[in-house]
């Protein structure tokens, strides 16, 4: 027989989980219509519809967790803003549970003398707040966007489709404001690229057992001390802008002939987007010839390509692939350990390099899991014949444990940091402590490769 105090505690659970976010804690705004009701007082509400943009790049580029503590940590900076600056008198919400997107109300009593007046206050003070907030989280291309209405109480109108409107215009304006902040974001890239203005820059990829130097891959970086300088917001602005083909061609042909003084016999990693490896530049005797301006050779070059994008046709893929592979090109399967895809591209492209994500290095030496998990990429990079990289190797201790893991091969700060020459001796521990630093500064510096 049903208990029913359970079956209610079990209805109540749920009713809360429907109207909850666990993570904030905050409210979806549908469950607070009698305190907005209240907050009106039969004359007005204010709305501010905060909106943070490419959301769901971050949580597919570094995972739900980083995605959600970005998200919580904004929600207890709003959280002692309204206490400190407003004595709690926000409403503090989200347009649903699980949702990136808040909505705060303010009171008519903050509102009463010059309702739009203090409204744009508010969301001003909003939007500074946060905005210093999320550039701490060290996520390049990460932007807020900010739009607020003011509810006129009618009592002819149902009050929660009045909140519904409000709501919708504030999010209404949050939408255009980022509409335009992205066409002038795409003007100023394909100025970038009509100039020339990317920059690449080449960090040494070694030997774990006796540290000579295999290869150095070429990363790129936009214009010095511009908002683009940081390769992920260089490509996340590309991929809004649709103009990811077109960057990463320009990285690549970038790079290329930034590598014109690699020391001879070096290869040289450059990454690509899945889709741009059609680029007729690089195919056939037009890419030996391109290669041939650099003193480069098809064999001397490893394509890397990433996992952590959905890939739609496979055949294809591996079509285009089997044509650079006849030209003499290299592959490497980048960011491994990360992305869903990871088995099913190993497994269909047979890639000459398999390049572990720094994700898995980072604290492996106290990490037993991350331990058994490399070890297994070290079986299966000997069955297939590949080789194993390791990314982000910034501490003596990581070094260590990767050699005892018996990782061929590793990339990091330890080594050396990224540069426009072409470091020719690697010494590890010379540039740990400040490459360090600049790791923890830099935050995903690391993933903002030169294809995208």
């Amino acid at each position: 027989m049903a208990d029913p105090k359970k079956d209610l505690h079990n209805e109540i659970l749920a009713l809360r989980a429907s109207v909850f976010d666990p993570n904030t804690r905050f409210p979806a705004y549908v469950a607070c219509f009698e305190q907005l009701k209240q907050m009106a007082q039969d004359q007005a509400l204010g709305v501010v519809y905060i909106q943070l943009s490419d959301m769901e790049r971050v949580e597919a580029a570094f995972g739900f967790e980083r995605y959600e503590q970005i998200l919580r940590r904004a929600a207890v900076h709003l959280q002692e803003m309204n206490s400190g600056e407003y004595g709690g008198a926000l409403l503090l919400a989200q347009k649903g549970v699980y949702d990136d997107q808040f909505c705060v109300f303010a009171p008519f009593s903050l509102l009463c003398r010059s309702p739009m007046q203090a409204l744009d206050l508010v969301a001003r003070k909003l939007y500074v707040a946060l905005e210093g907030e999320l550039a701490g989280d060290h996520v390049p291309g990460l932007s807020l966007h900010v739009g607020y209405s003011l509810l006129h109480y009618n009592p002819f109108l149902r009050f929660e489709r009045q909140v519904h409107r409000a709501v919708e215009e504030a999010e209404l304006l949050a939408r255009r404001q980022e509409e335009a902040v992205a066409a002038l974001d795409e003007l100023e890239l394909r100025r970038i690229l009509a100039r020339g203005e990317l920059a690449t820059v080449f960090q040494p990829i070694v030997s774990l057992g006796d540290l000579e130097i295999l290869g150095y891959e070429a990363l790129t970086r936009g214009p010095e001390g511009s908002l683009y300088e940081a390769p992920e917001a260089l490509f996340a602005c590309a991929r809004h802008s649709k103009l990811s083909r077109q960057l990463d061609h320009a990285c690549k042909v970038g790079a290329v002939g930034a590598a014109a003084e690699m020391p001879t016999g070096a290869l040289l990693f450059v990454n690509t987007l899945t889709t741009t490896l059609d680029d007729p530049e690089f195919l056939g005797g037009r890419g030996r010839e391109l290669l041939a301006r650099s003193g480069l050779l098809p064999e001397g070059l490893v394509w890397e390509v990433s996992e952590r994008l959905p890939i739609a046709d496979y055949p294809a893929l591996v079509n285009v692939l089997k044509d650079h592979a006849a030209s003499g090109y290299g592959l490497a399967v980048d960011d491994v350990g990360t992305g869903p895809s990871s088995l099913q591209m190993i497994t269909r492209v047979r890639p000459r390099y398999l390049k572990v994500d720094g994700s898995l290095v980072s604290e492996i030496e106290v990490n037993l899991l991350k331990q058994e998990l490399v070890a297994s990429l070290v079986t299966l990079a000997g069955n297939i014949g590949a080789r194993l990289i390791a990314e982000g190797v910034q501490e003596p201790a990581q070094l260590r444990v990767l050699q005892e893991l018996g990782v061929e091969l590793g990339q990091g700060f330890l080594f050396a940091r990224p540069s426009s020459g072409f470091a020719e001796r690697i010494t590890p521990g010379e540039n740990g402590e400040t490459g360090s630093e600049e790791v923890r500064k830099l935050g995903s510096e690391e993933t903002g490769r030169s294809g995208g």
